[in-house]
């Protein structure tokens, strides 16, 4: 499967999507804010990142707009998301170059479609 970071500073969601990636074979690591997230990137060389949009520190989108600035690391896909994810901050999020956002709560039949639409293993 997939090298996967995810970046979340709320551990029940960081619980909940460890489980699912894990059981779908994904080798993971996390970081608890995006500051770490940034640092990770470099060590880990994710193949999908996976990041909150609200964190302390520095949210998804400065995540996403520093993956996206760096030539080495652009290509990586990155799925946001956010509880506070209307169709605006949605159409926002693709617009600065997310591959995905989702709403929470997601139930994980729509993540894991995400992330196989991220991997491009899925059609939109």
């Amino acid at each position: 499967m997939a090298r996967v970071l995810l970046i979340d500073d709320d551990q029940s969601n960081l619980h909940f999507m460890q489980q699912l990636l894990r059981m779908d074979g994904h080798e993971l690591t996390w970081a608890a804010d995006g500051q770490q997230g940034i640092a990770l990137v470099k060590q880990f060389r994710p193949e999908l990142i996976i990041c909150d949009v609200i964190m302390p520190h520095l949210g998804g989108y400065a995540v996403l707009e520093t993956v996206r600035a760096d030539r080495q690391f652009a290509e990586i896909p990155v799925l946001l998301f956010s509880a506070a994810m209307d169709e605006e901050a949605r159409a926002m999020g693709l617009r600065r170059g997310a591959t995905e956002v989702l709403a929470k709560p997601f139930d994980l039949e729509q993540l894991r479609s995400a992330i196989r639409r991220c991997l491009g293993q899925e059609r939109p």
